[in-house]
């Protein structure tokens, strides 16, 4: 469920306190109003204000339902006829001041506010990087650019330039984020004399020493605040999520993917980054490490992967959620943190159910050799193997259009595969039509 909800301040909430009734954790709600939302049942729930990606991020709140105070209903009930309607009344909830702070920016009363009991709107970012190039062809170290630094949208991160767009919860929109960053950004004036190429990784193609660059194509996954809470007071759940969701990931993504990478750059790009395993934790969201950044070089292949991705956590969050967020659907009793899940002699991932439920059997031998040494032949039954898991996804019908299309893309032939190109200028900027 997810519905609109008009939120608004209670002065009793402010008041009360009772040291066994935490006010603001809760969010009151009356009778009427609960089974008008559907939530007779439901002991918690979400609520975000409905504006921009970054509110959802930065202002959402899970909060436990309780009864309302009568003296608030009568309060809002006497305002029905005037400034209120009958439809109103049964969608208002009520909480403190500071929390209505916390979500909102309007004074004591919003009808511009989510409210969800189930997870919803998976937020997606990234950081991907790609190589500038002199005419000469040599690669030119991005920190070295004058004006142009770390920080911001555009900058670098070391020999590499780096594109930090806007998080979303629409792959078109965080597309979007990258285009208008690629077209508008006043820091691209400080590398148009270059070429911006995308790949997943550059060997310098004059230097006698044939310095190689790997490239990353990170892609940034939010927990939803559902789960995020619970990770508050259990560590190895974190641990448990972030780590399955990897190999998850790794399994029905990036091995696809590495079609288009291409063996003689994914292996020597994944001897020191994405490899199995290869993954890092952030203000509760993970940082998907493995695939390299040659989705950087066409915005519909960047459509293509980030939607799959989407599909793959979307599906994966819904199994959690409907197995009641139990440890044991993810994690049959180990700790994660001292458990070396990623080694080829792991045998665990036999036992964790939610990784076979989504079709992401291969044993960790199996994921070591092909992911890091590219021990692989994408035959036409391997990929329509790959592409029957993905279609068996719950989230495949929303998510049909990215799918079929990375599908497509990983079936072509290795020179229509090249005819795609790597110039970031030529595919984002002047456009440079579809590739499929």
């Amino acid at each position: 469920m997810k519905q609109k909800l008009i939120l608004s301040v209670s002065k009793r909430m402010d008041k009360n306190k009772k040291e066994d009734r935490r006010e603001a954790s809760l969010i009151r709600i009356g009778s009427k109003a609960r089974t008008n939302l559907g939530l007779d049942r439901e002991k918690t729930v979400e609520l975000w204000p409905s504006t921009s990606t970054a509110d959802r991020i930065t202002k959402s709140k899970v909060l436990t339902i309780f009864m309302a105070y009568e003296e608030d209903l009568k309060e809002l009930k006497s305002r029905i006829g005037n400034d209120l309607t009958e439809d109103q009344f049964l969608r208002t909830g009520f909480v403190t001041k500071d929390v209505f702070n916390a979500i909102c920016s309007t004074k004591n009363e919003a009808n511009d506010i989510w409210i969800s009991d189930n997870i919803d709107d998976t937020v997606i970012g990234g950081d991907p990087e790609f190589i500038l190039l002199s005419d000469d062809g040599e690669v030119k170290y991005a920190g070295d650019v004058s004006g142009f630094d770390s920080q911001g949208q555009l900058g670098s991160d070391g020999p590499l330039a780096e594109l930090r767009p806007d998080p979303a919860v629409e792959v078109e929109e965080f597309v979007g984020n990258m285009i208008n960053i690629f077209s508008k950004h006043p820091r691209t004036r400080y590398i148009k004399d270059y070429e911006w190429m995308a790949g997943c990784c550059w060997v310098t193609p004059h230097n006698t020493n044939r310095i190689k660059w790997p490239i990353g194509g990170h892609i940034h996954i939010g927990t939803p605040s559902i789960i995020a809470k619970k990770f508050r007071n259990d560590e190895n759940f974190k641990y448990s999520v972030f780590v399955t969701m990897m190999k998850i990931v790794d399994e029905l993504l990036a091995i696809p993917f590495m079609k288009i990478e291409k063996k003689k750059y994914s292996v020597p790009r994944r001897e020191h980054y994405g490899y199995f395993g290869d993954y890092r934790t952030d203000r509760d969201r993970l940082e998907y490490r493995t695939l390299s950044g040659a989705w950087l070089a066409h915005p519909q292949l960047a459509t293509f992967v980030l939607g799959t991705a989407k599909a793959i956590i979307d599906a994966y969050f819904k199994l959690l959620e409907d197995h009641n967020f139990n440890i044991k659907y993810i994690n049959e009793g180990y700790d994660v943190r001292r458990t070396d899940m990623f080694h080829g002699n792991c045998k665990l991932w036999e036992t964790v159910e939610i990784a076979k439920d989504m079709g992401a059997r291969r044993s960790a031998a199996e994921m070591v050799a092909i992911l890091n040494r590219y021990e692989i032949d994408y035959t036409k039954q391997t990929i329509n193997i790959m592409h029957k898991a993905l279609k068996a996804l719950s989230t495949y019908n929303k998510y049909s259009k990215y799918i079929d299309g990375l599908i497509e893309v990983v079936s072509m032939s290795d020179k229509d595969l090249k005819g795609i190109g790597h110039n970031i200028k030529e595919n984002w900027v002047d456009g440079a039509g579809s590739i499929i």
